[in-house]
């Protein structure tokens, strides 16, 4: 029978999630957009793959193809970044929905970051570092600064849902009134006007007193990416705008007044409003070790050095083998701990940012390009420290002698002392004789 991989998600076709790999993906599929409880696979079935883990229907029937078809691999996929409020202050979200622990056999994390949370929420064994294969023609873009312009073009932009109750919603909403207020009292930083670009989402615009727009559907708004070509930085609530925006070498800065713990630690955060003065002004002089951080937290949260399709499509025709052997053991399927390996091996790559001379621009030493020069300084510092030891043993005999020194000045100075209170008491015991004559 051929190997057939079925997705269950009623929107597949039009998600990026989706479409991303699918016409990659070497076998037939078929999509399941109307899939119950009572959804049985079908007897050719030889993956199951959803990143739909969230309400009771979806966990309902992955719950059953673990139990009731335990050599069917089940596939889970990450949609995106984890968040705080999202996994632990969601009211619409069942406790423990949020893979604690996952209902599946394997989930495709997008970086390390993730993969390390979700192990430690019970997962040990079923994450795998996969990506995001919609990012993978961003990702192999070379990330090129934005057009000369004497303007600081800043974009603010909300997460799709911003918010998931009305107390986070007004947090949200005062971070960005706090936000508009302090660019319009300052119209310029560093000399340069400051140009603002506003997306925001879930009726944030007209709060703010912008005309209402549709980030998603409404066709005469720029794509994000395109706009972000055009920004010299950007703030964002917290979203997968901050991998986009960093992958696009842009500084971004996360707008978090819910001070929630960072799974995704920026370089820049307001979690106040005496926070804004400072980063709106490091944004439009970005230093060059926070620009490192924040290119070190994107290579750790977004698998993005590679092929995040291959990764994927990797992933699942080896998850399809493993369910084929144990088939025909009529045993519950083994799978290896990490199916895709790291091309590191585990180390963290040193990325191209990190640049000694830029890191340190006030270190001499470190702008010197010439080699043979270097070298040449470098053999007379190792001769120079060839020659300390004795050079120490000559300072050590001084300082013998000069402590001998020391020592008999001493001495000196007692006896002189000692002289002195005898010669006092002897005049002491003459004047008080002559007082009594």
């Amino acid at each position: 029978m051929a190997d057939h991989v079925y997705i269950l998600c009623p929107f597949a076709q039009k998600s990026g999630l989706y479409n991303s790999w699918l016409d990659a993906l070497p076998l037939p599929y078929t999509i399941v957009d109307d899939f119950v409880v009572q959804w049985q696979p079908p007897e050719n079935a030889s993956i199951i793959v959803t990143h739909m883990h969230y309400r009771w229907e979806d966990l309902s029937v992955l719950r059953r193809l673990l139990t009731e078809h335990p050599q069917i691999p089940v596939l889970v996929l990450a949609d995106g970044i984890l968040e705080y409020r999202n996994t632990w202050q969601h009211p619409g979200l069942a406790a423990g929905s949020m893979f604690q622990p996952l209902l599946g056999h394997k989930i495709a994390c997008i970086g390390n970051g993730q993969s390390r949370v979700l192990e430690s929420w019970g997962n040990v064994g079923k994450c795998e570092v996969i990506g995001l294969p919609r990012f993978d023609a961003l990702a192999a873009e070379e990330a090129h600064p934005p057009t000369t312009s004497e303007k600081f073009r800043l974009l603010i932009a909300t997460a799709q849902t911003p918010a998931f109750d009305d107390q986070q919603y007004a947090t949200v909403l005062r971070s960005l009134k706090d936000l508009q207020l302090w660019l319009n009292q300052h119209p310029q930083i560093g000399g340069r006007t400051v140009e603002t670009t506003w997306r925001l989402t879930a009726g944030l615009d007209l709060e703010l007193g912008f005309a209402a727009h549709d980030p998603v559907n409404d066709e005469k708004l720029l794509p994000m990416l395109d706009v972000m070509d055009n920004v010299d930085a950007v703030i964002t609530t917290p979203s997968t705008v901050f991998l986009e925006s960093v992958l696009k070498g842009r500084p971004t800065a996360i707008l978090d007044y819910h001070n929630a713990p960072a799974y995704i630690p920026p370089a820049w955060t307001i979690s106040a409003k005496s926070h804004i003065a400072a980063v709106v002004n490091e944004l439009a002089d970005p230093p060059t070790p926070k620009l490192l951080f924040q290119d070190t937290t994107l290579h750790d949260n977004l698998e993005c050095r590679t092929s995040a399709t291959e990764r994927m499509l990797d992933l699942i025709l080896t998850m399809i083998e493993c369910g084929k052997t144990a088939a025909e053991a009529a045993e519950p399927i083994e799978y290896p701990c990490r199916i895709i390996t790291s091309p590191e091996k585990g180390f963290f790559p040193v990325l191209e940012s990190f640049d000694i001379e830029q890191l340190f621009p006030s270190v001499e030493s470190f702008k010197k390009s010439d080699i043979g020069a270097l070298q040449v300084e470098l053999n007379a510092a190792i001769e120079r420290l060839g020659e300390l030891p004795r050079m120490l043993a000559d300072r050590d005999t001084e300082l013998t002698k000069t402590m001998e020194l020391l020592d008999k000045s001493r001495t000196k100075r007692k006896k002189v002392f000692a002289d002195f209170k005898d010669l006092r008491a002897r005049f002491l015991k003459l004047k008080e004789r002559l007082d009594l004559e």
